[in-house]
């Protein structure tokens, strides 16, 4: 009996480490690029994230930082021993970003978004451009 409850576990350990979602690389990186705007009075107005040799960089007034995948969404921010984790749309599509470095927590939409926010509202009547 103790002998199939170990292998049932085992197997289930192997099964969902194998069903981990691998690494976004390359083009799947570009999801992710573009400025993301911060609430007026936060550490930083904005941060824009891009991608180098291969690889996803935060980078803003204050510094940069190598983006590395965590999980999901989620990245570690090396330089600064923090995360970002990307928010999504009911659609799936990259709109925002949290990052979160110590005491220090920063959430804001990412800029396109924004504008195509606006533009949506003018295009609905909803908004009036002056």
């Amino acid at each position: 009996m103790k002998r199939i409850f170990f292998f049932l576990l085992i197997s289930f350990y192997a099964s969902a480490v194998g069903a981990q979602t691998p690494a976004p690389s390359g083009d799947s990186l570009k999801i992710y690029t573009g400025k993301y705007k911060f609430p007026e009075g936060s550490a930083v107005a904005e941060v824009r994230i891009t991608i180098t040799n291969g690889a996803l960089y935060a980078d803003s007034d204050i510094g940069s930082s190598e983006l590395k995948h965590s999980s999901g969404d989620v990245f570690e921010l090396l330089a600064y021993d923090g995360t970002a984790t990307f928010k999504r749309s009911t659609e799936g599509k990259v709109n925002g970003v949290r990052i979160e470095v110590g005491d220090i927590l920063l959430e804001g939409p990412k800029a396109e978004d924004t504008i195509s926010a606006l533009n949506e509202l003018k295009a609905s009547n909803c908004l009036a451009w002056r």
